[in-house]
């Protein structure tokens, strides 16, 4: 029988007993179809346009400049000019996440509408970093699910974030070029000095004119640290902010009333930049992930005061900033500040999580379905121990050698999804358009090479492999891309590991392949 006839028969079997002993009894009949780790390569190949699923997108091409973002309308009178900024950062494709049951996508479309609609005058920017770190249906199309989640929200301009270069210059591009939305990075060329993305763009707010500068913070290595590199070897970034920032605001503030800096470069180098830059008003900020519930003023050079603002991550809290601009003063005030939660109290936009429903079920149509069991949970501590039975079980390893911290949690007792799992072992593609910094490459080692590696490996590291080894033998061994390609932030004493490797695959790649082959056999984790 064909794999998808198997699978189809098994998750109706599965909805209509729901009961976890059938589940596993039915898994065994897709053994075949499962068994064996997803390929996985280095760069994303362009992808096709999937059935459309009721995303509307605008295409716009990269070298044109934007015209005037325009929100509300001017109804001049004696006193101050009101406008009001929403914004969040670093949502990092949490679009598979279920508050109350409802898509936390849902939830923020929800809330930035009835935003919107109380006050036109509304302008909604987003600080970066909507992509990795999230949805395995993001992962397994490259991007695409996340590119059209974010033409679901009604944002207005958005910042390029790092992690968003993750799936390659095609990616970027696309992204770029059929936004809805401009999408900013001031500081960002490739080798002919080109960019996707737009340095500034202008809006009218009611009655207030607006500029927004865009800034994106540095490419990451192997090694997850910032490395000076390019991004997908293509996009070159500058880091001097304030002389880029400087630029684009003495280019452009005698046009506006207000200057504003959509950066993502993290809370301490915006609180920086306001202090170099003196013209901006308001710093609208990601990367660093900080939760700043009020809002955080500071002293600027020329004696006024603005304000940096950044809104936690994963789409859990929404700014909004109600300012007044009073025009014979040219002076800003912030009336009010209030952070959001992002939870059942909000208004939902049914449409939202209906297309977040569309885009994983077609991607990945077993992300919220278990395919495995665990018979206990596993600490997070633990994990390790997990990933090498599941390496030695799929692969044939004999030890592995990986990072701690490439593991964000346990796993609890009972069935697990697949998007569970991953939630225990997220990509991170570093350096972008390649495999994740903690995937899984397997050389050859002996043991008496194991013994030292263990002896000198750095707290951070685990190294977990049979009590007894013979020295003079030779081992099949696993180990992470962050030792392999830096093994002196792991590995104290100098030691090299060996020079040929085989790329093996992500960790939810051995450990999905491990699970469904674990469940097929009747078994649990």
């Amino acid at each position: 029988m064909a794999c998808s006839a198997v699978k189809m028969r098994w998750e109706s079997f599965v909805s209509s007993s729901g009961t976890v002993g059938k589940m596993v009894l039915g898994a065994m009949a897709i053994a075949a179809c499962n068994a064996r780790p997803r390929p996985s390569v280095s760069r994303a190949p362009a992808i096709a346009d999937p059935p459309a699923i009721g995303v509307a997108t605008n295409a716009a091409h990269h070298d044109a400049a934007p015209g005037p973002i325009v929100r509300g309308t001017c109804a001049r009178g004696d006193g101050p000019l009101h406008f009001t900024l929403a914004h969040f950062n670093d949502l990092q494709a949490r679009y598979e996440d279920l508050p109350n049951g409802k898509n936390r996508y849902g939830y923020i479309a929800g809330y930035l509408r009835s935003v919107k609609s109380e006050q036109p005058s509304t302008l909604v920017l987003d600080a970066g970093d909507d992509y990795e770190k999230g949805s395995i249906a993001e992962l397994r199309s490259f991007g695409e699910t996340t590119r059209r989640m974010v033409q679901t929200l009604p944002i207005d301009a958005r910042v390029i974030g790092n992690h968003d270069f993750a799936y390659g210059e095609a990616a970027v591009m696309r992204d770029a070029e059929l936004s809805a939305h401009p999408v900013l990075a001031a500081n960002i060329r490739d080798a002919r000095g080109r960019s996707p993305f737009v340095p500034y763009v202008a809006a009218k707010i009611g009655c207030v004119r607006v500029g927004i500068v865009g800034l994106v913070t540095g490419h990451y290595g192997s090694d997850d640290q910032p490395d000076g590199g390019a991004f997908d070897g293509v996009f070159v970034q500058d880091p001097d902010y304030a002389r880029v920032l400087r630029e684009q605001v003495e280019k452009h503030r005698s046009e506006v009333d207000v200057m504003i800096a959509l950066t993502h470069l993290g809370f301490y180098t915006d609180l920086d930049l306001g202090v170099q830059v003196p013209d901006v008003d308001v710093i609208v900020g990601g990367h660093s992930e900080d939760l700043v519930p009020n809002g955080q003023p500071y002293a600027r050079r020329d004696g006024r005061v603005g304000w940096v603002l950044q809104a936690g991550h994963y789409g859990e809290h929404v700014g909004r900033a109600d300012f007044a601009f009073d025009p014979a003063t040219k002076s800003l005030h912030l009336e009010r500040y209030t952070m959001t939660d992002v939870d059942e109290h909000l208004p939902y936009a049914d449409d939202v999580g209906r297309t977040a429903h569309a885009l994983v079920r077609t991607f990945t149509p077993d992300a919220e379905r278990p395919i495995a069991i665990a018979q206990a949970k596993v600490e997070q501590a633990d994990m390790p121990d997990l990933v090498m039975r599941a390496a030695r079980d799929r692969w044939a390893v004999d030890a592995l050698f990986i990072g701690k911290d490439g593991f964000w949690s346990g796993l609890p007792q009972g069935p697990l999804t697949l998007q569970r799992l991953y939630d225990s072992v997220m990509v991170q593609r570093e350096p972008s358009g390649t495999p994740g910094f903690t995937s899984l490459y397997v050389v050859s080692m002996t043991g008496a090479e194991l013994v030292d590696l263990r002896q000198h490996a750095y707290p951070g590291y685990a190294t977990v492999f049979a009590e007894t080894l013979a020295p003079d033998r030779t081992y099949r061994v696993a180990i992470d891309k962050r030792a392999l390609e830096h093994p002196i932030s792991v590995v104290a004493g100098g030691f090299a590991f060996p020079e040929h490797k085989r790329f093996a695959g992500e960790l939810i790649d051995v450990l999905d392949a491990y699970a469904r082959a674990r469940t097929a056999r009747g078994l649990t984790l």
